[in-house]
């Protein structure tokens, strides 16, 4: 009886490991019918379109990139973009994502959250809602807050929105 005990009570003790962003990406995609995907940053820098600006700021955002993954919802699935928006937002928040960036042009809204380690960034996601889905890109590596600070103005964001091309 007292070994059952001890075996109750060091079992109980063993702490449940901390959420990542990725368990988030993968419940989400589990939850609403979406795609959870990563694919080589190499391979989306070649897929970029040359004619959207902000495109050579984002390529300079994947030199540093290590891991691309995509968590990609149409909207067909019938959730609701805004619902999943504020949800993965106050899930990125409880991980200690910070809010960087965010822009509304009447068509889609785009949020940029970093996670920060002691002194550096290690990790970007991006957050975006249009009318066709709800899409999430993470960039993780040692990431320069210059270089998100260059793709995060709004007239380069147009070049992260592009990124939905992978869900085609």
């Amino acid at each position: 009886m007292f070994s059952l005990l001890v075996s109750l009570a060091v079992f109980s003790c063993v702490s449940k490991e901390k959420e990542t962003s990725i368990d988030i990406y993968r419940d989400f995609s589990q939850q609403n019918n979406g795609v959870f995907f990563s694919v080589p940053p190499g391979i989306a820098s070649i897929l970029l379109d040359d004619q959207q600006k902000g495109t050579e700021e984002l390529r300079q955002m994947l030199s540093n990139v290590n891991s691309l993954s995509f968590l990609i919802i149409n909207n067909s699935s019938g959730s609701k973009e805004s619902l999943l928006f504020a949800d993965i937002d106050t899930k990125l928040h409880n991980i200690n994502f910070v809010d960087l960036a965010m822009v509304n042009n009447g068509k889609e809204i785009v949020k940029i959250m970093v996670q920060k380690d002691v002194d550096k960034i290690n990790e970007m996601v991006v957050l975006v809602s249009n009318y066709n889905a709800f899409f999430c890109v993470s960039f993780k590596g040692t990431l320069d807050i210059a270089k998100i600070a260059n793709l995060a103005q709004p007239e380069n964001l147009a070049a992260i929105s592009n990124l939905d091309k992978f869900n085609r």
